[in-house]
């Protein structure tokens, strides 16, 4: 009779050389490069600088951004409007939600960041495309698409051009949350129920009410 013999364990698996990633370096770097456009804009901005303040060597940003401009665009989107459809059912409970969204948003002093940054963007074109495709033109598709499904219901009258009308939306709030409607005294909650009634009265079809 052959002898019984017992299992040989296996070997652990030899350690990776190394340091293990650091998973906290990623949302220090992007508050470096938020602090770092507050501080200096698009054109001060110095990836030294962003390093120092987030306390990683350079070669920790490169792993992860290759490229100056996608760490400032990496930066920015941070401060972009994340706005999803609010499907509510209807265009008043939709547009009144939106209008909260983008008011709370600009309300925030990290809005300022990139309204000052979209000044300097221009000279930037390829970093511009980006920004607009990410922080522009994502919230306004946002809006469109409520535009859109509130024609689906037949809520919009004939003729109206949602990309038209979601800009205007969106401008207006924005209009409403700057820095020169404050000193005007102006501000987007103080006229949220008079702009709200005016623009939906421009939308409505009037047999869809």
């Amino acid at each position: 009779m052959a002898a019984i013999t017992s299992p040989v364990p296996a070997e652990p698996a030899p350690a990776k050389p190394g340091r293990p990633r650091d998973t906290t370096a990623d949302d220090r770097i992007l508050r470096a490069v938020v602090d770092e456009l507050s501080d200096h804009g698009v054109a001060g901005f110095r990836i030294n600088n962003v390093a120092a303040r987030a306390k990683v060597a350079k070669r920790t940003l490169y792993s992860r951004w290759t490229e100056r401009d996608e760490l400032i665009l990496a930066g920015l989107n941070t401060l972009a409007l994340d706005l999803v459809p609010p499907r509510t059912g209807s265009l008043v409970g939709d547009l009144n939600a939106l209008y909260d969204d983008i008011a709370d948003a600009l309300d925030s002093p990290r809005w300022l960041i990139a309204a000052r940054c979209s000044f300097e963007l221009p000279d930037y074109p390829e970093l511009y495309a980006l920004f607009q495709r990410d922080c522009i033109d994502k919230p306004l598709a946002v809006v469109e698409d409520v535009l859109r499904d509130a024609r689906s219901r037949g809520e919009l009258r004939p003729g109206i051009d949602c990309s038209v009308a979601a800009e205007t939306f969106t401008g207006s709030i924005a209009g409403f949350s700057s820095h020169i409607a404050r000193l005007r005294g102006v501000s987007a909650y103080g006229v949220r129920e008079h702009f709200l009634d005016m623009f939906l009265q421009g939308l409505h079809d009037d047999a869809g009410k």
